[in-house]
């Protein structure tokens, strides 16, 4: 819906705004209280009336969207959302956790997103899709392109971001349509026919034309869409397309989608701000407004910006920056979003000059591989460097890599690129052995030496010539983190080493047959000084943990070896660590049922804080650790 002269046509598209916040605020807070319960329930109404809206990181994280869009404007792509998460976001969630910890190492997007998360299949991203359309009324490929720049700052690769695109599609088009099968096709027409959230959303459409109730539509989607993580995001998507579909009224839709279970918070906000901009706010059931008023809760983890106070204020804030976005877009071309399907997540792309997002300057992209952004002392790491010249002029000069003390390898790579060309060069670079300070008397000092040691920092400069000397510079940071080394020793007594990228280790894969019995990996802990720490620890085996010989952790139970931990739930445990290095033992007991499936031989492993401290954000990553 365009900006128009017209009074009544934008009082409309006000009314679409806001009942659409106003219909997150109510999902939100229907579904909030009974956020990863399973089961099937029976609610119509809130479960807990409050005095007001729930805080809820489904809004929350949208507030920092606007944020961000009115301080970097409609130009805005995923590097600056990423500035403005570690800025403004302290959540350890999930998804949030692992990424915002990828992004103060450093990483940039979609790497940040990708690498060492467990969780991009989940709803993070679907959750915050609401933003984009409302800048975008009317323009459902564009809110999807926005959209996508958002997911793939926490979810790249997964099924959270084709989430986020489809229900920011689907919201966008709501401005100017209702009908909820054009809308659903509308939303489909932009993420991959073959992907997990499309396949989720047909078969609710079959199966809800074939007649069966909503009751059995539930069942379908858990036996063929199912995930134990309460949070995936195409069982969750299918609820919410359940309520909307089975529903005979606003309430009625979305306490159905409450009432499927699993992540009831985003199910219900997502579905009723959809109905909310359908209908517009004046038309939402005076019930299920009145109890919230029309203020705006801020979880304490969300801070340090001038957050809107109310939804009248979000709502005008809002448009304000809806009519900036369509100035800019006015006479350009769209970006076409199935261009978008096939992008590499170990893959960064920076843009010389900086920030020109390609209008005529030169794309360098850094493919890392498989293994992600990582080394280890001693290896040998290879990276693809491509260039393409998106320029009208010709482009020629050296892209020269600035490496950390002690490392060797290519530190130049001459280009000369015709418009339109493209260059490619394999970039090798070998880490130094581990410092001979790790056997120093001083353990801050070992720490310090062994060249940083979590993070390497490979300075890139990309200089362009002219008639032969040198005329410019850009220079980029690019961030290595550093490996985790294991020793492991089977129940037979065969012991082997593996060095892995981050916080997983899959056991089998150090073996050729497995065994009955107890597998103990061995590894170490140093930090730079004293600290309360959590020790994270995922597997679906029976596991003990030991620090520095003595037992700190015993839990004889097996567990799902499907879920991934988060740093704020599930298996853990706290210790004291003193300044220098700690010795770790996990023992991972494998027999019974899982004796013979490679899966149930997954550990995750992590360091973070505990969950005091003086400001909000609990669980937050240790980066100045080094694990291994």
């Amino acid at each position: 819906m365009p900006f128009t002269g017209d009074p009544k046509r934008y009082q409309e598209l006000r009314d679409k705004v806001l009942g659409g916040w106003a219909g997150k605020n109510i999902g939100g807070t229907m579904g909030g209280p009974l956020e990863g319960r399973k089961e099937l329930m029976d609610y119509d109404f809130y479960p807990k009336l409050p005095d007001g809206p729930l805080a809820n990181d489904d809004l929350d994280l949208q507030l920092v969207w606007l944020h961000a869009l009115e301080t970097y404007g409609p130009r805005l792509g995923a590097v600056e959302l990423a500035q403005e998460w570690q800025e403004h976001v302290f959540f350890p969630y999930d998804e949030y956790g692992y990424a915002l910890t990828n992004m103060r190492k450093g990483l940039r997007p979609p790497v940040s997103g990708w690498f060492d998360n467990p969780f991009t299949d989940c709803m993070g991203a679907p959750i915050r899709s609401e933003i984009w359309a409302m800048v975008c009324p009317g323009e459902p490929e564009l809110a999807a392109y926005y959209a996508y720049q958002d997911g793939i700052t926490d979810h790249a690769g997964g099924e959270g971001v084709y989430g986020e695109m489809f229900f920011a599609a689907i919201e966008s088009a709501a401005f100017v349509q209702s009908d909820p099968t054009q809308l659903i096709e509308t939303g489909l027409s932009v993420i991959p026919q073959h992907s997990r959230v499309a396949r989720a959303v047909r078969d609710t459409i079959a199966w809800h034309k074939q007649g069966l109730d909503w009751k059995e539509c539930r069942e379908k989607i858990l036996e063929h869409h199912g995930r134990s993580n309460f949070t995936d995001a195409p069982q969750n998507i299918a609820f919410t397309i359940l309520g909307w579909l089975y529903g005979t009224n606003f309430g009625d839709s979305i306490s159905k989608a409450v009432n499927c279970g699993y992540d009831t918070d985003c199910t219900g906000a997502t579905l009723g701000a959809i109905l909310g901009i359908i209908h517009g706010f004046n038309a939402l059931p005076g019930k299920w407004k009145e109890p919230l008023g029309d203020r705006v809760v801020v979880s304490p983890a969300v801070r340090g910006f001038p957050a809107p106070a109310t939804l009248e204020e979000l709502t005008e804030r809002t448009l304000r920056v809806a009519q900036e976005v369509k100035a800019y877009w006015s006479g350009r071309p769209r970006p076409q979003v199935a261009s978008l399907w096939n992008q590499r997540p170990q893959s960064n792309t920076y843009w010389i000059p900086q920030n020109s997002q390609g209008a005529s300057g030169l794309e360098v992209t850094i493919h890392y591989g498989d293994d992600g952004p990582a080394a280890y002392p001693g290896e040998t790491v290879r990276l693809t460097l491509e260039l393409r010249n998106h320029s009208t002029d010709s482009w020629d000069g050296q892209v020269r890599f600035e490496l950390p003390a002690g490392w060797k390898g290519d530190q130049e790579v001459a280009y000369a690129l015709p418009p339109g060309e493209t260059q490619r060069a394999t970039i090798t670079l070998e880490a130094p052995p581990p410092s001979s300070a790790r056997g120093s008397s001083d353990p801050a000092r070992a720490i310090r030496e062994d060249f940083a040691l979590p993070v390497y920092r490979v300075g890139m400069r990309v200089e362009r010539n002219h008639n032969g000397f040198f005329w410019a510079a850009d220079r980029q940071e690019l961030s290595l983190v550093r490996k985790v080394r294991w020793e492991i020793q089977s129940p037979s007594g065969e012991r082997k080493t593996l060095i892995v990228p981050a916080s997983r280790v899959d056991v089998a894969e150090a073996f050729s047959t497995l065994e009955e019995g107890v597998y103990r990996l061995r590894t170490t802990i140093s930090v730079p000084s004293p600290r309360k720490s959590r020790l994270v620890i995922g597997t679906g085996n029976p596991v003990r943990v030991s620090l520095d010989g003595e037992q700190v952790f015993d839990d004889p139970n097996p567990a799902d070896p499907t879920t991934a931990p988060a740093y704020h739930r599930g298996r853990g445990v706290t210790v004291e660590l003193s300044q220098g290095k700690h010795n770790l033992e996990i023992e991972l007991v494998h027999s019974g049922q899982h004796a013979l499936d490679a899966q149930s031989l997954v550990l995750f492993f992590t360091l973070v804080a505990t969950h005091e401290g003086k400001q909000p954000g609990p669980f937050f990553s240790y980066v100045d650790a080094i694990i291994g």
